[in-house]
């Protein structure tokens, strides 16, 4: 009976600490997506200060 009792407190220990390990991956995984999603978003407006710069100098040089 003892045996028994130790047994599926291991099962119950192993089955806790997969579910815990994978919220984590999940977790690591989602923040990932973030930084990568704001990565893109970063170079895109970027761009967009690049190209307002460009016209802003094209003003600039027709005012002239």
């Amino acid at each position: 009976m003892k045996i028994i009792s130790i047994i599926l407190t291991l099962f119950v220990a192993l089955c806790l600490s997969s579910c815990t390990s994978k919220a984590k991956n999940d977790i690591l995984n989602s923040s990932k997506d973030d930084v990568s999603n704001l990565l893109s978003k970063l170079i895109e407006k970027e761009r967009e200060i690049n190209r307002l710069n460009k016209q802003l100098e094209n003003c600039q040089h027709i005012k002239k």
